[in-house]
């Protein structure tokens, strides 16, 4: 008995670990979510990392601390001061009328918050939360930090939460109250010239995070006095500062069609993986799962995913047009690479479609 009981605590510690770490499995899954091996490793809290040392390839996205230290001090700065730096920057963009008032922190003690300690003390407090605004909401406070969304459904084991970097509350033309999500990346906005990979993955985290809002106020029966809009907001940095820049008014209709299909997907591979009680990030067995599932290779994979060089190797060897961008594939379709050369080369094309292909490569 001694031995076993000196064993909860341990597996009670890696239980709360990946609850604690869902936001960073929903992001690390938005960013390729039509990958089975990305999706399993979200569902079962592997990490990527991990799996790509035990087939022998050299890890080279492991978070910098200093990468996080300044995430962490952009956030902070923020919601410094009941977010008065964050308010100005939603004001100029007209996401918050001017003279704005109200700020509630959701975010736990852990991650720089005031007052919530606990994972469970969150959960009450943003059910609290809407509850109060779908009565009242003027009394909503504008600015709200970290609500923490239970999702309804075993999307994620062991459980399914999610934190939403901030969200703005108006009311709409009859007197509801209206949430509109935000998602917080500490990359520099370049204008035209930022970064479209990053862009679209902060899109597609913001899409995500609107389908929860959504399901959670559809789950408390909230949806007659809360409005959940179908348009986000980005905070990004400007270019060698810490100060917020805003884009306003972000349609996340296609990212949020997006995160309720792939939130089936990911249920369904929920509920068809064997159990485990073990969710440390390690665990052989689940890493195994993840090497053995199929695998969708894209540009993305590049920007977070210790396992791409495989997938490239593999995506090399098969011929397939994905190594040289999504665009090239979207072009090119069932033609490869080599096939591509030829028809370049002055190779007679085989059927209309090549002919077609052939006429836009040599112009």
């Amino acid at each position: 008995m001694a031995g076993s009981s000196a064993e909860v605590p341990a597996v009670d510690d890696i239980r709360q670990e990946a609850r604690r770490n869902t936001r960073g499995r929903f992001e690390q899954w938005a960013k390729n979510p039509t990958c089975d091996a990305n999706t399993l490793s979200a569902v079962h809290n592997v990490r990527l990392d991990k799996a790509a040392k035990a087939v022998g390839l050299e890890v080279s996205f492991g978070q910098s601390p200093f990468a996080i230290a300044r995430g962490n001090r952009f956030e902070a700065g923020l919601f410094y001061d009941e977010a008065v730096k964050l308010r100005q920057a939603l004001e100029r963009k007209s996401c918050l009328p001017e003279g704005s008032v109200g700020f509630l922190d959701l975010r736990l003690k852990l991650n720089r918050g005031t007052r919530v300690t606990t994972i469970d003390q969150a959960l009450r407090e943003t059910e609290a939360w809407l509850r109060r605004i779908a009565v009242e909401p003027t009394s909503a406070e504008s600015i709200v930090a970290a609500p923490m969304i239970k999702i309804p459904k075993g999307v994620i084991l062991p459980e399914a939460l999610l934190i939403i970097d901030a969200v703005t509350v108006t009311t709409t033309v009859d007197g509801r109250a209206r949430v509109t999500v935000g998602e917080v990346k500490v990359f520099p906005d370049r204008g035209g010239h930022t970064d479209p990979q990053q862009l679209a993955s902060a899109r597609a985290q913001a899409g995500v995070y609107e389908h929860a809002m959504r399901l959670a106020v559809e789950t408390l029966g909230l949806t007659d006095e809360i409005e959940i809009s179908t348009h986000g907001f980005l905070v990004f940095t400007w270019p060698g500062s810490n100060s917020p820049s805003v884009r306003a008014n972000e349609d996340l209709t296609y990212q949020a069609i997006r995160a309720e299909r792939g939130f089936d997907r990911l249920e369904q591979v929920a509920l068809g993986v064997v159990r485990d009680d073990d969710f440390s990030a390690d665990n052989p067995a689940l890493i195994k799962r993840v090497l053995d599932a199929p695998t969708d290779y894209s540009e993305a994979c590049l920007s977070f995913c210790d396992l791409a060089p495989r997938c490239h190797a593999r995506a090399t060897a098969a011929d397939d047009p994905i190594v040289l961008g999504g665009e090239v594939a979207r072009f090119l379709g069932e033609t490869t690479v080599s096939r591509a050369l030829e028809l370049m080369a002055g190779v007679a094309p085989a059927d209309d479609r090549e002919a077609d292909i052939q006429r836009q490569l040599v112009g």
